[in-house]
């Protein structure tokens, strides 16, 4: 039996979460942006916005222990095809569903396109207004009041926003001054640097794991900085044993790259495939034919990072950073770095350079000199 959780509002403006602990939920939690443990009062608190209580609710439908019987009883009613609860929502609105016809045509993937698709939703849900009748004005407005009720909306979420209503207007036939999401500024881009793992902490996580398959996952994904998209989606015909290369196919971009296959990682191959029965998918799931999802390839993270004890902000996708920043302080060129990790800037990589400690260790401090 589940424990209850309780949730109710403050006269504050913030909502108040109880919850026993349990992983699935405080991790689910944790991804809400600034939330806040009172652990005197034993009491989670995040703003109470719409913004926020969309995300609350998502995380927390997330974690199994919750059914939208009302939301499928209201579409059986009204004879539409079921939309599986744990599908992003989208809006059967005419000029939406056009635009999804087209970018599907332009090759966007899925998940930008679902991205978009509900960014656009919301804004013509929560402002009301006709969507042949928005202009720049009341795109601007949203944006501002987005950044004002939550105290803080990233570069990434304005960016879907905004790629999201010039898409909708594009396929609308309206472009340059026409499209009243053309030319709207995005917010500056925030200065915000990874938690890095030290190799000692990697040494940790990748011990913890009892079950080779979970093992192998963590120590592919470090040995090549893989994305866990890319890494859950390998099949068996990606690793060339004699070449020592890893084929990552349509990555991020829709670009295909080799990237290096780690010798101590072929003798963890070879005991993982006396264990397992290999036909297509290097992870495979619990559903025949289907491959491990990226939810489950995260939990096994977490659950690992938890029991070598590590104390960090860090979440799978910090095994990347981790290996680009310790490739960088063993000396690797950052053009090597780039293509390694799929970069199509050089700017997103750079950014491995502030958090490397390759020459700041070496800067003696002045305390040391007094």
């Amino acid at each position: 039996m589940y424990s209850m959780i309780e949730i109710r509002g403050s006269e504050h403006g913030t909502i108040q979460i109880t919850t026993p602990y349990e992983e699935t939920v405080i991790r689910a939690l944790r991804k809400i942006r600034g939330r806040i443990w009172n652990p005197e009062e034993r009491v989670w608190t995040i703003p109470d916005t719409q913004f926020t209580v969309d995300i609350l609710l998502k995380e927390l439908y997330a974690t199994g222990r919750f059914t939208c019987t009302q939301r499928l009883e209201r579409e059986q009613q009204a004879s539409k095809p079921i939309i599986p609860c744990t599908e992003k929502y989208i809006s059967p609105e005419p000029s939406i569903v056009s635009m999804i016809r087209e970018l599907k045509l332009k090759g966007y993937s899925r998940k930008t396109i679902s991205s978009y698709a509900r960014q656009v939703y919301l804004f013509l849900q929560r402002t009301g207004i006709p969507t042949d009748q928005v202009r720049r004005e009341d795109i601007v407005l949203y944006l501002e009041k987005l950044q004002r009720v939550t105290g803080h909306m990233d570069r990434s979420t304005a960016a879907h926003i905004l790629s999201g209503l010039r898409a909708l207007y594009r396929s609308m036939g309206r472009s340059g001054a026409s499209n009243p999401a053309e030319n709207i500024p995005y917010p500056k881009q925030e200065l915000r640097y990874p938690d890095i793992l030290s190799k000692e902490e990697i040494k940790r996580i990748l011990a913890t794991p009892r079950n080779i398959k979970h093992r192998f996952l963590l120590m592919l994904i470090y040995s090549a900085g893989l994305r866990v998209s890319e890494a859950v989606t390998l099949k068996v015909k990606d690793l060339d044993l004699q070449r020592s290369l890893i084929h990552i196919r349509q990555g991020k971009g829709k670009k295909d790259r080799f990237v290096m296959l780690s010798h101590a990682l072929i003798e963890e191959y070879r005991e993982y495939r006396t264990q397992y029965l290999l036909r297509d998918w290097l992870f495979p799931g619990a559903e025949e034919g289907r491959h491990l999802s990226i939810r489950s390839a995260q939990a096994i993270f977490y659950q690992a990072a938890e029991r070598a004890g590590i104390l960090k902000d860090v979440s799978i996708h910090s095994l990347r950073h981790s290996f680009a920043t310790h490739l960088l302080e063993d000396g690797t060129d950052l053009r090597y770095i780039q293509e390694l990790l799929g970069h199509k800037s050089s700017r997103t990589t750079e950014r491995y350079t502030h958090v490397s400690n390759r020459d700041i260790r070496n800067i003696r401090s002045p305390l040391d000199r007094l």
